[in-house]
């Protein structure tokens, strides 16, 4: 009897051919690492996106005070200029 290898493809110890090729096992401890390295990527952007946006909000108010000064202090100006 010609010796058959149990890791060769075509084994009938191995009828099985996609049992070579997947490890349900393996495959399930990947999916949850992955799982856990998304929900930490995700938690983070959102955080950040939180973050930005409340940059955003407050850069606007401020762009929102300085434009309203500036317009007061040129409509000061224009009504002195004026009167001259």
């Amino acid at each position: 009897m010609a010796y058959e290898d149990p890791g060769a493809f075509d084994s009938q110890l191995n009828p099985d051919p996609y049992d070579l090729l997947f490890d349900e096992d393996k495959a399930r401890k990947a999916a949850s690492a992955v799982k856990i390295f998304q929900d930490v990527s995700v938690g983070s952007s959102k955080e950040k996106m939180r973050e930005a946006g409340a940059q955003e909000r407050e850069t606007a108010a401020q762009r929102q005070e300085f434009s309203q000064s500036d317009e007061a202090r040129d409509y000061a100006q224009a009504q002195r200029a004026y009167r001259y």
